[in-house]
């Protein structure tokens, strides 16, 4: 399907003298204003038949039921009907007895002494979502242990924590789908590598009790001499960047307590059942996708930039990216065939108002062409809340409406279209709507764009060919 030449027809057979703006659109929370983008409200009805030329409803009951298929992997897509199922409850129940055992000190330590540190070590999907959620509900944290994320296969980063640490109050969470990933398993044998020099006395200890493996593949763990007590287990068909709501997220579990933890799953759940069961007008993942699509294949906009406006919520373009780039970063349709349409955006941001100091520049006054979310919260019950209210519309209204000026170089060019997403209040239900919110844009786009937003075999490709060049160097 080309997706360009619909967009074409219905444009031009709109009404334009008459052309009504968008409505914001409102659930649990959440708000998605979208009345600042170049499109009228008749042409995105027309862009729904979009959905039934794709076969949408049927896809996305596939979705729910566990029966959506990866093609060129052989294998379903899991994520969204595990989440939602007895299965996940009892991981649950598993995750919580263990916390529930490091905290109370009822498990093994050394000497009695206390667990005063957990340890994530992950990368890319096994550890962006986790990270968000870490600093997104600060404000939820225990404080009963001090928490660290560890990626980077630089073992700088892991040396320069271990500085920090001590390994005998330490739990370290290795996660991996596969665990076979070449960053963690070098960061795996570089701490055995460490404790075994610097603790020879009580190693064995440590890695029996204090290493947690989280992964599909349990057998390959045993290998690697975790305790099976110790191992977590998600899966083979949740896809990694979309496996942040399963036990990949433990960490969390130590940070916020079992209460908070829940109501993370309960607002991510909770945007399920939206998504599923509201009507596509005011459906907001389903609105949300459709507003990229016109961004992107008609407008001819390439890149998406996020721009929340909360400290808290400084990761989130970190995590969306890879959520979108790695899920319909395709050219390739699901029917074998070279897509007629431009796919995934180059999705990058940063916090504000910092980027305002940055790139923003080149986006009021350069030639690139850029479409973005903002992401502020609406509850102004604080002088920085409305400091950055303020700062948001102004960028907002500025980069659609543009300003122009005598002195042609202080004109503002204007046309960036943008969709404003409102959040009331920070909290573990904000956030888990949030995150099910873009999990299922990114669904849509990938099901009207007729491609697998749940392969990534140009990633999979370039670790082969990196092993290959380790190996020669």
């Amino acid at each position: 399907m080309d997706i360009r030449e619909r967009l074409n027809t219905f444009y031009e057979k709109s009404n334009k003298k008459n052309a009504q703006s968008l409505k914001t659109i409102n659930f649990g929370g959440i708000s998605l204003d979208l009345k600042r983008n170049l499109i009228s409200r008749e042409v995105l009805a027309k862009m729904r038949s979009l959905l039934t030329l794709s076969k949408f409803s049927k896809k996305r009951k596939q979705l729910f039921g566990d029966e959506y298929i990866s093609h060129t992997e052989s294998q379903k897509v899991s994520f969204v009907s595990y989440r939602n199922s007895t299965s996940y409850k009892d991981d649950i129940d598993k995750m919580s007895k263990f916390y529930l055992k490091i905290k109370n000190k009822k498990t093994e330590n050394y000497r009695n002494l206390k667990i005063s540190h957990i340890v994530h070590i992950g990368i890319g999907g096994s550890i962006l979502g986790p990270k968000f959620l870490s600093e997104a509900l600060e404000d939820f944290k225990t404080n009963l242990f001090l928490t660290h994320y560890v990626s980077s296969g630089d073992l700088h980063e892991v040396s320069d924590l271990l500085k920090k640490i001590d390994v005998k109050k330490t739990v370290f969470i290795f996660v991996s789908k596969s665990f076979k990933t070449d960053e963690t398993m070098r960061i795996k044998s570089y701490l055995d590598e460490y404790i075994n020099k610097n603790h020879s006395e009580i190693a064995s200890y440590i890695f029996k009790n204090h290493y947690v493996a989280i992964t599909a593949n349990k057998q390959l763990c045993k290998k690697h001499n975790f305790s099976e007590k110790n191992i977590f287990t998600f899966m083979k068909t949740i896809p990694g960047r979309f496996s942040v709501i399963s036990p990949v997220s433990l960490i969390n579990m130590f940070e916020l307590g079992i209460d908070n933890y829940k109501k993370i799953i309960e607002g991510v759940k909770s945007m399920d059942g939206h998504f599923y069961k509201s009507s596509v007008l005011n459906n907001l993942p389903v609105n949300l996708a459709l507003m990229n699509i016109w961004n992107i294949n008609f407008l001819s906009k390439y890149a998406n930039v996020i721009v929340p406006y909360s400290y808290r919520l400084r990761s989130f373009p970190d995590y969306l990216q890879q959520i979108e780039m790695e899920s319909n970063g395709k050219s390739v349709t699901i029917d074998d065939h070279n897509t007629l349409n431009f796919t995934s955006p180059i999705l990058f941001g940063s916090l504000g108002t910092e980027c305002q100091h940055s790139f923003f520049q080149a986006i009021h006054q350069g030639t690139v062409d850029i479409y973005l979310d903002f992401i502020y919260l609406k509850k102004l019950d604080t002088d920085s809340k409305k400091f950055l209210a303020a700062n948001v519309l102004a960028q907002a209204d500025l980069l659609f409406k543009g300003k122009k000026k005598r002195e042609i170089h202080k004109s503002l060019i204007g046309g960036s279209p943008s969709n404003l997403i409102g959040v009331d209040y920070l909290s573990p239900d904000r956030i888990g709507k949030l995150i099910s919110m873009y999990e299922h844009k990114v669904f849509v786009e990938g099901v009207i764009w007729s491609i697998n937003s749940f392969d990534q075999w140009g990633v999979e490709e370039a670790k082969t060919q990196a092993k290959k060049n380790f190996k020669k160097i």
